[in-house]
């Protein structure tokens, strides 16, 4: 959208609360990189430094974390933030960064945070005044435009209780900003909450733990996501019976009773004997001069004619044959046979939708009795007792991990690099430059168990995700080290820290889970519980 004028800077935007006392703001941003250039605007303006009692009241934040505060101190926004009162917050930060800003806007210390969407759900940070610069959002689709909940989050965080009469939400004009759809959504009742409950591996293990099939099958089907199902199937099933109406009406007309496949099996029929009819003619109208006592030509002529026999046969088996109507059927059926099509198809996903919720559960119990977790009774088998333990993504990779022997390997250190490897989610974390890593070799292993699991998960069409990510072992086996500083580390990686100190943190998850199986893998919960010490060392907390 081209603007008829040039958009207002962030300093400019702040000068203008601070004129008409509508601070401390929060000023939403669709991005990280935006919040971040948003505070670095600041370093070329002269926004006056806060108060000294301001300034005290973020130190003393500050020495509350004394483990991190030396990280906090080293961030390149501190001084904005000790001194002006401004700060970044978002998914790209070190925890404690983030702990340390939304006290310190709790405690009215700081004049603006440039925050992402996130900060709006979950986090107990209200402001005088909240700045919405944008009506779009990044989604994992692109840009889409913001949703009734969304927005009702962003602006439910104007005004503090018990200190504000009134709280502001401003709308800044800017390239994403489209004020329409700001006006609708206001005026938009929230977007119905959807479940994100599924069912997966180690929801199968316990629940066969502890109940009867029947009984796992009723629990699964009182859940809010089946229920939200059952009303989604009820709105698709109007078209299902109109369909169906039409289909029946069609019925009662046709002496067929099912004019769609009928006719379709009739047409091809009904052209081979034409074709078969128009040959046999040329026969008979060549007949004269034809040699019939030839014996070649008299076998031709007798095969032309007994294939117009055989297809007349054929066609006799069809009311088509005798229906006057036949001729103008063919628009009618091929209408037909699509409402057929789209019938099966309604019919299709109300079942679908319906019962995918047990049928999704079905397919991790088919995967893990292929496995040996689950008997042929749904039983849990000794290993699917403890595998039932791994709370992760996909207890069936771990599990056959951990059976195969590849994590028992010969240090605290090689286990923590490896989980590092599986625990990267969907993030990526590019070196800036790659070694030869012997610790990594088992990932070749990894590699091939995780294709076997696949192509199983296929043919039960059950798909749960695996990852595999050799940069981020590389990360994990340096920082487990004990050694390597947190600088030193960041230094290694185009990854900004948060995505870092987050992939350490679910590292340690992991890790977590395979320190718990002390009763069926000592050796490896001892392991594993020497890595986690190895990795929770500031500044990563939880």
């Amino acid at each position: 959208m081209r603007l008829p004028f040039e958009p207002a800077s962030f300093p400019d935007v702040l000068n203008t609360l601070l004129q008409y006392d509508l601070t401390p703001a929060i000023i939403f941003l669709p991005s990280r990189r935006g919040c971040d250039e948003a505070v670095d605007s600041f370093r070329r303006t002269r926004l006056p430094d806060l108060s000294s009692e301001q300034q005290r009241r973020i130190a003393n934040i500050v020495a509350e974390y004394p483990d991190e505060a030396t990280y906090v101190e080293q961030h390149r926004q501190f001084f904005l933030l000790l001194r002006k009162g401004i700060a970044a917050h978002h998914a790209g930060q070190l925890p404690a960064w983030k702990h340390v800003v939304e006290r310190a806007m709790a405690a009215g210390a700081l004049r603006a945070v440039f925050a992402t969407s996130t900060l709006a759900a979950g986090i107990d940070m209200p402001a005088r005044s909240v700045v919405i610069t944008a009506s779009s959002l990044r989604s994992d689709d692109g840009h889409r435009d913001i949703k009734a909940f969304e927005l009702a989050q962003m602006t439910g965080r104007a005004g503090r209780r018990g200190r504000d009469r009134v709280g502001f939400a401003i709308f800044v004009p800017g390239p994403f900003q489209d004020m329409h759809v700001i006006a609708e959504k206001l005026l938009s009742p929230p977007e119905p909450v959807e479940s994100a409950f599924d069912a997966n591996y180690t929801m199968a293990l316990n629940l066969l733990q502890k109940m009867s099939p029947q009984a796992a099958r009723s629990l699964i089907e009182r859940s809010f996501r089946h229920f939200q199902n059952r009303k989604l199937a009820d709105r698709l099933r109007p078209r299902l019976q109109e369909v169906k109406a039409l289909l029946d009406a069609d019925a009662e007309l046709c002496p067929a009773g099912d004019r769609a496949q009928t006719f379709a099996a009739y047409r091809p029929i009904a052209r081979e004997l034409a074709a078969a009819r128009k040959q046999l003619r040329r026969w008979q109208n060549a007949k004269r001069q034809l040699d019939l006592d030839d014996p070649d030509t008299r076998a031709d002529y007798e095969a032309a004619v007994n294939t117009v026999r055989r297809l007349e046969a054929a066609a006799a088996d069809f009311p088509c044959s005798t229906c006057s109507q036949v001729s103008n059927c063919a628009p009618r059926a091929a209408e037909m046979l699509e409402a057929q099509r789209r019938y099966e198809h309604l019919a299709a996903r109300c079942s679908e939708i319906e019962n995918g919720l047990w049928e999704r559960f079905k397919k991790c119990v088919a995967v893990l009795q292929h496995y040996g977790y689950l008997d042929q009774h749904w039983q849990p088998t000794a290993d699917g007792r403890w595998a039932a333990q791994l709370r992760v993504d996909n207890a069936v990779f771990v599990g056959e991990l951990i059976r195969a022997g590849i994590l028992d390997v010969e240090s605290p250190r090689h286990l923590a690099a490896l989980c590092g490897a599986i625990a990267a989610e969907d993030r990526e974390f590019p070196l800036y430059e790659e070694t030869r890593a012997e610790y990594l070799r088992p990932l070749r292993q990894v590699r091939g168990i995780a294709y076997a699991i696949a192509d199983v998960q296929a043919r039960y069409d059950n798909y749960c995700t695996m990852t595999i990510d050799y940069d981020a072992g590389r990360l994990l086996w340096t920082w487990a080290d004990g050694q390597c500083t947190w600088e030193a580390l960041l230094a290694m990686t185009e990854a900004v820290e948060g995505d870092v100190a987050r992939l350490l943190l679910r590292t340690s998850d992991l890790l977590g889970q395979l320190a718990g199986l002390s009763a069926s893998h000592p050796k490896l919960a001892e392991q594993a519980r020497a890595a986690i010490y190895a990795i929770r060392r500031p500044p990563v907390e939880d």
